[in-house]
């Protein structure tokens, strides 16, 4: 079992990038963060904090290095999600359904999907 990496938000969205492209040069990671306006020393600063929490590796391949994740994104995704219930909800998911519902966060078609996802793991219980 991977151990818990808490990720500052800024954190996620370079995860993301690196998630999404499997590898990721230190121009990549820049790139696809560009709409956040950081600096590249402050994207650098990020990175070396993220090796520090063991989130990922950077690996000397020439003529760049590469980032590398070291935590798998469905890990990852259902940790944050296990803390953000018990954190903002209290540990009450019926609270969270509530929520999203209430705050038309979901749409028909998304809405129709969680119904099914919710009764086939019902199904498989």
């Amino acid at each position: 079992m991977e151990q818990r990496t808490a990720l500052s938000h800024s954190e996620w969205l370079i995860m993301q990038e690196i998630w999404r492209r499997g590898t990721a040069s230190f121009r990549e990671i820049c790139d696809g963060v560009a709409e956040q306006h950081w600096s590249g020393p402050a994207v650098a600063a990020f990175l070396k904090r993220m090796e520090a929490k063991g989130a990922i590796a950077c690996r000397d391949v020439k003529p760049v290095k590469r980032y590398i994740p070291l935590i798998r994104r469905e890990a990852a995704v259902q940790e944050e999600t296990r803390d953000v219930i018990r954190r903002v909800y209290g540990g009450d998911v019926a609270l969270l359904a509530q929520s999203l519902v209430a705050s038309r966060a979901l749409d028909e078609e998304e809405l129709a999907e969680l119904i099914a996802l919710l009764r086939k793991g019902r199904e498989g219980s």
